[in-house]
């Protein structure tokens, strides 16, 4: 899914622009993973034992009916599908998309360290299973959105620089609009996979 930044430019050159912007969208996810695992390590407790004690507050959350995990899931995703779609209508929102896609990794870093605090060494391969599948296919999904928000921001960054000559960005705003709705699809997916992962696995952790 390659969205046209520029008129003039190569299906070989798009090609290029949206893989190495998809890998550093992908980065930055993984950066957010980072920082947000040693948030909850360094805020929680400094010794490196904390993460294989029990944490109440994650049982809770485990004990959620399907309907709830789903919904749950599929909602946090939403929010930051629909901030990178504001950031991609702005000739200024390249730095807001990057932003919130590490936010998102952020997300996703404590809250595996969370749950593997919950889980304990005997259970880490539950813990995996009930977080991993969902988590893997989100991130991605929004990194695609965040790569094609970056995009369209070029292009009204562009167009505001030109003073709004030599191109009309209503075809590509459209293909945006379509794509965006594939990633909110591939969001639901994702949190299908929690729903499913979490009737699966949650039993084993609790």
């Amino acid at each position: 899914m390659m969205m046209q930044t520029s008129p003039c430019r190569t299906d070989e050159n798009r090609a290029r622009y949206g893989t190495g912007v998809f890998a550093f969208m992908c980065g930055a996810t993984l950066t957010g993973v980072l920082i947000g695992t040693m948030c909850f390590c360094l805020s929680a407790d400094t010794q490196a034992s904390r993460l294989f004690l029990p944490s109440g507050g994650m049982k809770s959350l485990l004990q959620n009916d399907p309907g709830s995990v789903m919904a749950g899931s599929l909602l946090g995703s939403t929010v930051f599908l629909l901030g990178l779609a504001i950031a991609g209508l702005c000739a200024v929102g390249q730095p807001f998309a990057v932003l919130l896609i590490m936010l998102r990794g952020m997300g996703i870093g404590h809250k595996a360290a969370q749950l593997y605090s919950t889980a304990g060494k005997g259970d880490m391969l539950y813990a995996a299973g009930l977080f991993l599948p969902g988590a893997v296919i989100s991130a991605l999904a929004l990194a695609l959105a965040a790569r094609e928000a970056l995009s369209l921001s070029n292009i009204y960054l562009r167009l505001t620089l030109s003073g709004g000559r030599g191109y009309d960005p209503s075809g590509a705003v459209k293909l945006y609009g379509t794509k965006l709705l594939v990633v909110e699809a591939m969001l639901a997916l994702a949190a299908g996979a929690d729903t499913i992962c979490c009737y699966l696995f949650s039993g084993k952790l609790i």
